[in-house]
């Protein structure tokens, strides 16, 4: 990873940090810059507006998530249900992985709903892969649908325990492997 890209992700995760601990409105270009220990002028470097920090939160959740599910689906040896089970997986690995980022996003589409454009193109895309996975379109439906609930009842804070969490996930592939009529 190049030093700017670092940078990027440092300030990135300070200001997702601020949103997470402060709230939104607590979101300014000083607090991102001294939670992140870089200059004002390095910050603004880096992102010159804090409308161009919210994009870049979208950018970098949507980025790893567009480039994770790529590598993964090329990877799938299985081609039925190869979409579904990359965002099944995927999905649920960001959860704890980018938790923080995920819940500053959900606070921030608030302030500003033109966020959601560039991912609402990006999910539109993708669910149509889902649903021309090789595997029954409803079965997929399904399958996304539960996903997405997991994500948000996550989000929400509404956690499940580790081991139903594992089993829920390990069901949820097993469905995008059979034959369900």
């Amino acid at each position: 990873m190049s030093k700017k890209m670092e940078t990027n992700e440092k300030i990135l995760k300070a200001a997702a940090h601020i949103i997470n601990t402060d709230g939104v409105c607590s979101l300014t270009l000083e607090a991102v810059a001294k939670n992140a220990g870089v200059s004002k002028g390095g910050l603004l470097y880096h992102f010159p507006s804090k409308d161009a920090l919210l994009e870049g939160m979208v950018d970098y959740l949507l980025q790893g998530f567009v480039d994770e599910a790529e590598s993964t689906v090329n990877e799938d040896l299985c081609e039925k249900g190869k979409w579904t089970r990359a965002y099944t997986t995927l999905t649920f690995n960001q959860l704890d992985s980018e938790i923080d980022m995920n819940t500053a996003f959900l606070a921030a589409i608030a302030t500003n709903p033109e966020l959601l454009k560039p991912m609402a193109k990006y999910l539109h895309e993708l669910h149509s892969h889902i649903e021309n996975d090789h595997i029954d379109p409803i079965v997929s439906t399904v399958v996304r649908l539960a996903v997405d609930g997991m994500y948000f009842n996550q989000l929400y804070g509404m956690n499940l325990q580790e081991d139903t969490r594992k089993e829920v996930l390990k069901y949820l592939i097993s469905l995008t492997k059979e034959d369900i009529k």
